[in-house]
């Protein structure tokens, strides 16, 4: 009895939740489809950036920037200027200050570009004064058309909103007909092609941007193609008639890009950006949505084997340039090393066989099979060690036999030169001695590498830069302990790779960076996503001098500007889609502009200091004193010698009347 009662209460508790969970996601579909302003934009529009709540997010907006924008003037003012120049009032009558706006572009015949392309939808609280209260709004002819004077332009009624064109010829006749297709019973605007995730961004986010990558495509894709192959041309052109010229293996790096693009265009469904301004951070998420049926779709697949948080967190180092975690979904790490490999052989030339290729691929699926999930890396710059950085990461190993033959057989591909050719190809010399169980520590084995690079023309400006940075060589650490593999590159590796053996003997770190935390606080959920991290610009600048001084006519400064905050990232695939938050906190833009400040300061030093010093100038003494025969400019109270020549100074002259 108890148990069939249980049972029911189970059942209605499913039931519950199910009816609840139906019931909101039927809400959010039902308000996007009802949304006036989707309704308007056509399906098929190239894009639409509107923004929400239009006085609220861009008071958001100059709270944010308050203090760092170089611009001495609020976003809400001017913007409220340009619209007053729109439409000749500085009341802005009957406009809706506290709604949706929205900008959006039609697609053009025969993929041109035309300025009537663009359309702005203007939310209005009353019509008539929005024409009667604004000076350059003309009364509405007898289709509803009005001129905007001044600036110029066209705008029609389209429910509570005011749609307007910029001028051009066929403006008019495009205005009448869209205000005809949306007064149709159910016309085909926006919101029905999108899925219930972007009409729920669209409608709730402050600023909403939405890409139709496949109108773009279709658009403009055969000029943007026919624009590449014209400067291929060229650059093929300029290579004939100044051999040596171009960058080595340019065509192959062109057909590369070109190929991405390609796949880009042909596989992208749509790109959406929606960014919410706050006082104290800027959250910006960035959706890719893969066309069903592609590589694309088909990598953009969650792995549900791999966990749900990332429990080598605590390895993030404070301090550092970037940290980044990541958990190995297999199944899309697989197919995009995949499409990387196929996508960039034309560069390998007859440098690298096709049975090394495929090699390099085996073994990077048997890396993948080989770690059990978790991954965590921390980039640290310093400038007392060439190269001007230090690298530490750790790797859970599931399959340690496949892990280590993985590392083996790279190893052999290396001692035999297969890369040598390809690096020369590209301008560079790259040799490498590989030694396992080069050291121990606390009964554990650490295998070393050197990574030598040099210029094949060392005066070269990428010459010089490899040799800041590379002269004293790359050194690796790595060993296996308690599951784990941990690397330390660059730096003091010989410490670093210790203290992490020490750490994980300990059993890992006991709690979060506070530089980790903040992360979390900016992007909560963030330690569940499959990619997580920060990175921090102001030390990245750090590292400048120590990359770009032999290059500079000016020496770079050391910047010595105290950070604590850093951008923070997170990235998830799943559903045929990619999605990717950011917050960009307040405090890190500030450390930016003070690190930019001190760099033009200092820069203006140096410049000052390179100008000529210029030649003094004797003044002339009054007449009635002793001169020089030779030089009549200098003059003197006493009789003396010329400090030009030495000759006796003689006395001046009156002149004469």
């Amino acid at each position: 009895m108890a148990r069939s009662r249980c049972s029911r209460i189970i059942v209605a508790a499913t039931l519950l939740v199910s009816f609840t969970v139906t019931n909101v996601w039927a809400q959010i579909t039902a308000k996007s489809l009802s949304d006036e302003l989707l309704r308007i934009v056509p399906a098929e529009s190239l894009f639409c950036v509107r923004i929400n709540n239009f006085d609220y997010t861009l008071s958001q907006i100059d709270q944010f920037l308050a203090g760092v924008s170089p611009v001495p003037m609020g976003t809400s003012m001017m913007v409220r200027m340009q619209l007053a120049q729109l439409f000749g009032s500085p009341q802005l009558q009957g406009i809706n200050m506290g709604g949706s706006f929205a900008i959006f572009a039609a697609a053009a015949p025969g993929g041109s570009i035309q300025p009537d392309m663009l359309s702005i939808l203007v939310p209005v609280t009353d019509y008539k004064q929005f024409v009667s209260g604004n000076a350059n709004v003309g009364e509405p002819d007898e289709k509803g058309v009005s001129k905007i004077t001044g600036v110029g332009g066209l705008v029609i009624q389209l429910g509570n909103f005011a749609l307007l064109k910029p001028p051009s010829p066929q403006s008019y006749d495009k205005l009448v007909k869209m205000a005809t297709t949306i007064s149709e019973p159910k016309p085909a605007g926006l919101a029905t092609a999108l899925d219930t995730a972007e009409a729920k961004q669209a409608v709730e986010q402050p600023i909403w941007a939405y890409g139709n990558i496949q109108q773009v495509s279709k658009n403009f894709g055969p000029l943007l193609f026919a624009k590449i192959e014209e400067m291929k041309k060229m650059i093929q052109d300029v290579e004939a008639n100044a051999p040596g010229s171009q960058p080595r293996n340019m065509q192959q790096i062109m057909d590369i890009y070109i190929k991405l693009l390609e796949t880009l265009m042909k596989e992208t469904k749509s790109l959406t950006i929606a960014i919410n301004p706050k006082p104290d951070v800027l959250n910006i998420t960035e959706t890719i949505t893969a066309l069903p049926g592609t590589d694309m779709a088909n990598m953009f697949v969650g792995d549900t084997s791999t966990r749900k948080e990332n429990k080598l967190l605590g390895y993030l180092e404070d301090g550092a340039m970037m940290n980044f975690a990541a958990k190995i979904n297999a199944p899309c790490y697989k197919k995009f090393y995949d499409k990387f490999f196929d996508l960039f052989a034309p560069i390998f030339g007859d440098t690298i066989t096709a049975e090394q290729i495929a090699k390099m691929k085996t073994l990077t699926a048997d890396a993948i099979d080989s770690l059990a999930g978790p991954i965590a890396f921390s980039f640290s710059t310093d400038a007392k060690y060439k190269p001007p950085f230090a690298v530490k990461y750790v790797l859970e190993v599931k399959d340690a036999d496949k892990f280590n033959r993985v590392i083996q057989e790279n190893m052999q591909m290396w001692d035999e030169q297969a890369f040598a050719g390809f690096y020369k190809s590209m301008g560079m010399e790259v040799a490498g001695t590989i030694k396992r169980g080069a050291d121990s520590y606390k009964g554990v084995s650490i295998d070393s590498a050197n990574l030598v690079m040099k210029s094949t023309d060392p005066n070269s400006p990428q010459g010089l830069m490899i040799a800041a940075m590379y002269s004293e060589g790359l050194e690796y650490r790595w060993a296996m302990v308690d599951g784990l593999c941990v690397f330390a590159v660059g730096g003091d590796a010989d410490s670093a790779i210790r203290a992490l053996i020490d750490q994980v003997k300990a059993g890992g770190p006991k709690q979060l960076g506070s530089e980790m935390k903040a992360a979390l606080a900016l992007l909560p959920g963030a330690d569940k996503a499959d990619v997580m991290g920060t990175f921090n610009y102001v030390r990245m600048l750090k590292m400048l001098p120590a990359m770009m001084g032999a290059m500079m006519p000016v020496p770079m400064p050391e910047i010595d500007i105290p950070t604590k905050s850093n951008f923070a990232f997170a990235g998830s695939v799943g559903s045929g889609k990619l999605t990717f938050d950011i917050a960009i906190p307040k405090q890190h833009l500030a450390e930016m502009t003070a690190a930019f400040q001190m760099m033009m300061q200092h820069q203006m030093q140096q410049q000052m200091k390179m100008q000529p010093t210029p030649m003094p100038v004797q003044p002339i003494m009054p007449e009635g004193t002793w001169t020089c025969p030779m030089h009549p400019h200098i003059r003197a109270r006493q009789k003396g010698k010329c400090p030009v020549c030495s000759m006796d100074f003689v006395p001046v002259s009156s002149p004469k009347k």
